[in-house]
């Protein structure tokens, strides 16, 4: 006969793993429901049959191929949000942030205020790290 041991977890451990598991679903419909649209033909920025001939160059080169077009940055998304396959980089955008809403979440249930501090140091860092390239 085995013995169980119960486990003991934080409020905040909980909000984190709960706030991670939904906006990673949310992220995933955020990208799925648009793909699906795009893969329909509806609204496409890029014609799915252009897409993969330039998948082997560059990005510059890609979008000099396909669009005839050379970007700086991402303002162009935010411009384009009308097309269903740029649609779909919002729910990559919420993706890629989901840790730092988990972290920042997690800081208000800590239980101590060295854990808050240490979520917010985690926040901070994660947030320079997508802010400030290194090589």
């Amino acid at each position: 006969m085995t013995e169980h041991e119960e486990v003991k977890v934080e409020d905040m451990e909980l909000v984190f793993g709960k706030t991670m598991i939904v906006f990673t679903i949310v992220g995933i419909v955020m990208m799925v429901i648009p793909a699906i649209f795009y893969l329909a033909g509806v609204r496409q920025y890029l014609p799915l049959s252009e897409v993969s001939k330039y998948w082997a160059g560059s990005a510059s080169e890609f979008w000099q191929n396909t669009k005839g077009i050379h970007l700086h940055g991402y303002g162009w998304i935010f411009n384009n949000l009308f097309y269903t396959d740029i649609l779909s980089m919002l729910g990559v955008l919420l993706l890629m942030i989901t840790p730092l809403i988990s972290m920042l979440a997690s800081m208000f249930k800590a239980s101590s205020k060295t854990y808050g501090i240490l979520f917010l140091l985690a926040a901070l860092e994660f947030i320079i790290s997508i802010l400030f390239k290194t090589s």
